[in-house]
């Protein structure tokens, strides 16, 4: 995919001011003769955070300037070091030259006058935006109906969910969607095995109880005896043509039972507050799916073999893509070219991004192609964002197999344990306060969860570690936030207030690293957006809590050595928790105020 990203120029305070600065001081010591090649631009690329916080904010390596200033990277190193203070001493506190590498560290009191009000008024992560995004369509979850919604489904609905967040926050016009697999034979075997066995639907839980069915259904027919599969897998293929037939009682019957599913899906993007702007259904894309074969087919883009209908990547190691079979019947494959075109010239959609598991890699690798070869400029800005499995600590999930942890039992469970910790509330709080605690500790929990691993890394789902509250957890970093208000309103209880007349008394080192964290987050949502890792902003927000916390641990707020002092903490700690809470709400995370 190609980036569009904001220009960091825009974002990183320290690192515009520093990069001005630099080609300042390469000015002074080449006598205003600066290579046209090093740009401030070209130095703030260069630009890069040390490994360790004392040896500096910044460092510039000075290698890639040595051809262009015919000089080596050490002397550069030393020139510069000698020159910089004094071309800007309000932000430049030391320089130091590690060899080749020019180590800088900045006035915190310079950054803290910018960074801490900008926060606080909600106008930093403004600087995000930029003008003429193209529109951007999310498709995820992607549920199929008659089948159980459990925990692994759970990682894919937390990734698109948040993606979009972050779009939206770098300005793009984001279009939200779900793609519902609600035909197929799974529904055909779902269907069938209430019929053989003459099942009764329960009154509640109908969407749940259908992928009980689904579960029976292929366990009964991998049991059968080898002599009556024939006749069961006709017995199947009936009900499926009974289905796409579109009339007779059948059809009535998967009308009826589909929407139990989606009643039941429904139930569970609004208690995790997912958004959908539009909800394709595989149904709906099954006869532009024949279409797209025939029209293609006498353009000569595809060709038929051996009875069935594709292209022929096999040049580039994709396999011949068939996209009509033999039976006449079309694949996943074009249904998803079909998804893609409606996508494109009703939506007007430049970029759109694809959710779903690794197990589809060539999949999409084959579709993308295959849009190119149709002549789909927008298909070079298809992206699949391919993530790991979910399992549980003694293996693999399969909702065939019907070894899943349904979502409702997911829910109950964490709810059960988060009573435990909320039950010492009891009296004190109303039942209605605890009961949203509750939901919002859960729902963190799990998406935080889902989302902080790298997203090609396999994950193994562990509810008690996932629900603690100390380590790289939802509810700790949720915990952080309640934490930094608690303490925001007991100052307000004493007539203290925030104020931002002495910023310059945030000296200390852990001071200067909260600064630094805050200072880099606008960059790290940029890189989140363009790498779509989310894990990248995730360990971010969970440093920026760790450093957090040893803050309170050395240094006194409410009991500041001066009214200043405390003034200016004050004023620290809310404009980390406008960031906090910023943070979390990309995540899909909604803090609460007190915990």
């Amino acid at each position: 995919m190609t980036s569009s990203s904001t220009p960091l120029s825009t974002i990183d305070f320290g690192r515009t001011t520093l990069s001005e600065a630099l080609h300042k001081a390469l000015a002074s010591i080449t006598d205003n003769a600066v290579p046209e090649a090093i740009t401030p631009a070209m130095l703030h690329t260069a630009l890069e955070r040390p490994p360790e916080a004392h040896l500096g904010d910044y460092a510039l390596p000075c290698f890639r300037m040595a051809k262009d200033l015919k000089r080596k990277p050490p002397e550069i190193a030393a020139a510069l070091a000698a020159a910089l203070p004094a071309v800007n001493p309000e932000w430049i506190e030391k320089v130091e030259t590690v060899g080749a590498f020019l180590n800088i560290t900045l006035r915190p009191a310079a950054l803290a006058k910018i960074l801490v009000p900008q926060l606080r008024e909600g106008t930093y992560f403004s600087r995000l935006q930029a003008p003429d995004r193209p529109r951007v369509m999310i498709e995820y979850s992607q549920p199929n109906t008659h089948k159980a919604f459990h925990v692994g489904h759970m990682r894919n609905l937390a990734l698109g969910d948040a993606l979009g967040r972050v779009y939206e926050a770098c300005g793009y016009p984001v279009v939200m969607a779900n793609y519902i697999g609600d035909e197929g034979a799974h529904i055909a075997k779902c269907l069938w095995y209430i019929h053989k066995t003459q099942q009764k639907a329960p009154a509640e839980r109908r969407g749940e109880w259908l992928g009980e069915m689904y579960s029976q259904a292929t366990i009964a027919l991998e049991d059968a005896p080898p002599d009556q599969v024939p006749a069961l897998n006709a017995e199947v293929s009936g009900v499926l043509r009974a289905i796409e037939s579109k009339q007779g009682p059948i059809y009535e019957e998967w009308k009826e039972t589909r929407e139990w599913s989606l009643a039941d899906f429904n139930d569970i993007y609004a208690w995790t507050g997912a958004r959908f702007d539009h909800v394709f259904y595989e149904s709906e894309v099954s006869e532009e799916s024949q279409r797209i074969v025939d029209e293609y087919l006498k353009s000569g883009v595809f060709v038929p073999s051996d009875g069935a209908i594709g292209l022929d990547l096999k040049e580039e190691k994709l396999g011949f893509v068939i996209v009509r079979k033999s039976d006449g019947n079309t694949t996943y494959a074009t249904k998803d070219l079909a998804l893609a075109r409606v996508k494109f010239r009703q939506y007007q959609i430049k970029k759109s991004i694809y959710v779903v598991a690794s197990e589809q890699n060539l999949h999409f690798k084959q579709v993308f192609r295959t849009l190119e070869k149709m002549g789909f400029s927008e298909a070079r800005d298809c992206f699949h964002l391919s993530y790991g499995m979910v399992t549980l600590p003694d293996g693999k999930m399969s909702s065939r197999k019907g070894n899943v942890i349904k979502f409702r039992e997911l829910r109950e469970r964490m709810e059960q344990e988060l009573d435990k910790n909320l039950e010492k509330y009891r009296g004190e709080w109303s039942e209605a306060e605890i009961l949203d605690i509750r939901r919002k500790l859960a729902v963190g929990a799990i998406r935080y969860g889902m989302i902080c691993s790298d997203p090609a890394k396999d994950i193994v789902f562990d509810l008690p570690d996932w629900l603690s509250f100390e380590g790289n957890t939802g509810p700790y970093l949720m915990y952080t936030y309640a934490r930094t208000r608690s303490i925001l309103r007991k100052a307000q209880e004493q007539a203290f207030l925030p104020s931002q007349a002495h910023l310059e008394l945030l000296q200390g080192p852990e001071e200067r690293e909260m600064l630094r964290y805050l200072n880099d987050l606008n960059g790290v949502i940029q890189q989140t957006l363009d790498q779509n890792k989310l894990s990248l902003l995730c360990h971010h927000v969970y440093n920026t809590c760790k450093v957090y916390n040893r803050f309170l641990a050395q240094v006194q707020v409410l009991k500041a050595e001066s009214a200043e002092a405390r003034g200016a903490r004050l004023a620290l700690l809310d404009a980390l928790s406008q960031a906090l809470r910023y943070s979390l709400k990309l995540l899909g995370i909604e803090p609460p105020e007190r915990m």
